[in-house]
């Protein structure tokens, strides 16, 4: 994030949902990543839900924590295809999830995060396929147990370092334009249409 942004974060309410949206998913509203993480405070759930769903995103809940809720954000048809491919239906399957039922993956995977949050024990390493994270990076992370990675940002990286610090900063490029355009009153299905038009574009 560039200072001229963080300034505009700053002088913004933090707890505006459609902020935090930006901040959190900014490469999935903008079709770049199959899913992110969104957490809120638990008393702005309904309205997060309220605002996804006029975007064409699920906000499927993982687990509230504490005073926080934890929900997987993500765009359906873009999820599904990445779960169907066979890396990550032969990784999943080594898991034990029903890798022929979508909603079964969903419900497996959410009741296992949920378990670790309340135990903090067993991590769900799998939570790297479900967010759309390459498969390399996926099983460099639990090999090495997080450590010897080639760089870090939305994810620790094992493969192509090259490519993916390049994703990252798209990623973060993304997430500023998206801030700039909230502050100026544009509302996310203004920010993702114009996201679309540029992507054609480009």
């Amino acid at each position: 994030m560039s200072e001229e942004v963080f300034e505009i974060v700053c002088s913004m309410d933090r707890r505006k949902v459609e902020l935090q949206i930006v901040l959190q998913c900014a490469p999935t509203l903008a079709g770049l990543k199959t899913s992110n993480l969104l957490i809120l405070p638990k008393d702005l759930e309904e309205q997060a839900r309220v605002i996804l769903r006029h975007t064409g995103l699920v906000g499927y809940r993982l687990v509230y924590d504490r005073h926080r809720v934890v929900f997987l954000v993500f765009k359906r048809d873009m999820l599904i295809s990445y779960l169907k491919s066979d890396e990550v239906k032969s990784f999943l399957a080594s898991y034990d999830y029903d890798i022929d039922c979508f909603g079964a993956c969903l419900k497996t995977f959410q009741r296992r995060y949920e378990d670790f949050v309340k135990s903090r024990k067993n991590f769900p390493h799998e939570m790297g396929a479900f967010l759309g994270y390459p498969m390399c990076d996926v099983k460099g992370f639990i090999e090495n147990e997080g450590d010897g990675f080639l760089i870090a940002g939305y994810w620790k990286v094992y493969g192509d370092a090259n490519r993916t610090k390049q994703l990252f900063e798209l990623f973060d490029e993304t997430k500023d334009d998206m801030v700039c355009m909230l502050s100026k009153g544009y509302t996310l299905n203004q920010i993702i249409s114009e996201q679309s038009r540029a992507s054609l574009a480009s």
